[in-house]
Order: structure tokens, then C-alpha cells, then sequence
């Protein structure tokens, strides 16, 4: 599947690499649910052993960059209020 770039112009999944360690991080950390900013903190932050931590600029300014490029996308759904203890 050829995606378009933000100038409407076709592009290669290859022009998206390679992905920087932040990106990366984040992809992993949605892999198995969706999180919020500070869920996939938490997660990156577990994943490396506390090595990793991403602030706010570097996750938030990578979501948005990763959402321009759909590699992921924003979800209008709110968590089930009934699953919060199981979130935490």
C-alpha cells in the first residue's frame, strides 16, 4: 500500500525509515492496547527498566509527527470507567 506524505505526494513505508528510538518506543508501547500520553510513558518507562523516559515535548511532538505520517491513529473512544482498576 503506497500512503501519501503531507504534500499529497506517494511515498514509500522505506521513507519512513529509519524510525527514531522514540517512535520506536511508541509503536511498541500501543502494540497490544491503546494508551493514553501518559499511559504510553508509563509503559516505556516499564518496557526499558526506568532506562527510557519520554517527556512530554519528545512523546507529544512524536505523536503528532506519527499521526501526520498514519502510522498510528487518535481514538475518540474513552476507556471503560468499570476497567480502571485493572488499567492501574
Amino acid at each position: 500500500m503506497v500512503k501519501k506524505n503531507r504534500a499529497g505526494r506517494a511515498r514509500e513505508p522505506r521513507d519512513l525509515l529509519p524510525l527514531s528510538p522514540a517512535v520506536l518506543h511508541i509503536l511498541l508501547a500501543l502494540a497490544d492496547e491503546e494508551r493514553h500520553g501518559y499511559g504510553i510513558m508509563r509503559e516505556v518507562e516499564g518496557r526499558t527498566g526506568g532506562q527510557t523516559r519520554l517527556g512530554p515535548g519528545t512523546l507529544y511532538g512524536s505523536i503528532k509527527r506519527m499521526l501526520a505520517d498514519a502510522l498510528i491513529e487518535e481514538s475518540d473512544e474513552r476507556p471503560d470507567p468499570a476497567m480502571d482498576d485493572q488499567r492501574r
